[in-house]
């Protein structure tokens, strides 16, 4: 886990989660950092709790004072896609298209006809030369990309809701998204904490 790249991360989007995953003893099995879009195992370190998240991530208080950082229980939706790599899972291929818009680099990546799009800096933390990134479907439908490093979860990530600059450069490359665009001032205010 490269902590400070999370950290980095998390200080960008002004989250920081640290989501406890239970045991059926009610134990707190695994432990993830999450900045709302993306979350990342925690592992080779103490465990963590809220107030010491600051200081593994070396926040200001200035910094602080600006995020929201919590711990809670991992949420069921993300207890049903945060297991170990399956036999028989879709792997995703990277495309070769990637598009940058508001300073973000926007990956693609496909699964048969289907497209999806993934902020490039959210894979960073647990890329290897091994990682696979593979399909999920929460218990909505709705996509959820695993990160994969062999056979062990390192990642999730939430596919990007492209805005409509970003949109109408895509349309200008002949690609199309694979959701509706949804205007930012027309998101709900929650929107921020997709990763609850």
């Amino acid at each position: 886990m490269k902590v400070k790249k999370i950290g980095a991360l998390c200080k960008a989007r002004g989250v920081c989660y640290l989501f406890d995953e239970l045991t059926e003893a009610g134990e707190i099995g695994r432990q993830w950092i999450s900045n709302g879009a993306a979350m990342w195992p925690v592992s080779g370190l103490p465990m963590p709790r809220e107030a010491n998240l600051s200081t593994l991530f070396d926040f200001s208080e200035s910094t602080v004072e600006k995020m929201k950082i919590a711990e809670k229980e991992l949420p069921g939706w993300l207890c049903g896609v945060s297991y170990d790599l399956r036999d028989g899972e879709p792997q995703l291929q990277e495309s070769s298209i990637r598009i940058r818009a508001d300073g973000e680099e926007f990956m693609a990546v496909t699964s048969g006809a289907s497209v999806y799009w993934l902020r490039a800096d959210y894979l960073k933390p647990c890329w290897t030369k091994e990682t696979q990134l593979i399909l999920r479907k929460d218990e909505d439908g709705d996509a959820v990309i695993a990160v994969c490093d062999g056979l062990f979860l390192s990642g999730i990530v939430m596919p990007a809701v492209l805005q409509p600059e970003v949109f109408r450069e895509l349309l200008r490359l002949g690609v199309t998204a694979p959701k509706p665009v949804t205007p930012a001032e027309d998101l709900p205010e929650d929107e921020d904490d997709a990763g609850e």
